[in-house]
């Protein structure tokens, strides 16, 4: 019964993959959206971080993260990797453009703080086994 479930998650993850992309796309653009755009009354505004933040949560830390075979994996650690050099440069050049507008947010360069600190800190613990 188990076996049959698998093959036809398997069958859907394609769809599956878009829809809660596009789902988190959706819910991101109507956070940050213009206020003339959309204006979301504090109670919208509360569901829409909460499930932002369900979204995200699922996909960061459930979706996808248990491979079956070392293909997978292997898949796995390259899209871990292009995420976490996609995501530093984001951070980056958010980085770069608030500071030439002296508006550091400090989310961040705690978040690039956070992202590079953790990679060396794995690095060196990798290195020592």
């Amino acid at each position: 019964m188990i076996f049959l479930r698998l093959k036809t998650m398997k069958k859907y993850r394609a769809a599956l993959d878009f829809i809660l992309i596009l789902s988190l796309t959706v819910v991101c653009a109507l956070a940050i959206a213009p206020k003339s755009f959309v204006m979301p009354n504090s109670a919208q505004m509360l569901i829409l971080t909460i499930l932002l933040g369900f979204i995200a949560t699922f996909l960061v830390l459930l979706w996808r993260e248990n491979p079956g075979d070392e293909r997978e994996a292997v898949n796995q650690a390259s899209a871990s990797r292009a995420a976490y050099v996609v995501g530093a440069v984001v951070l980056i050049i958010a980085l770069i453009i608030q500071s030439l507008q002296h508006t550091i947010d400090p989310a961040v360069p705690l978040a690039l703080l956070a992202m590079i600190s953790t990679k060396v800190f794995i690095q060196r613990m990798m290195d020592n086994k």
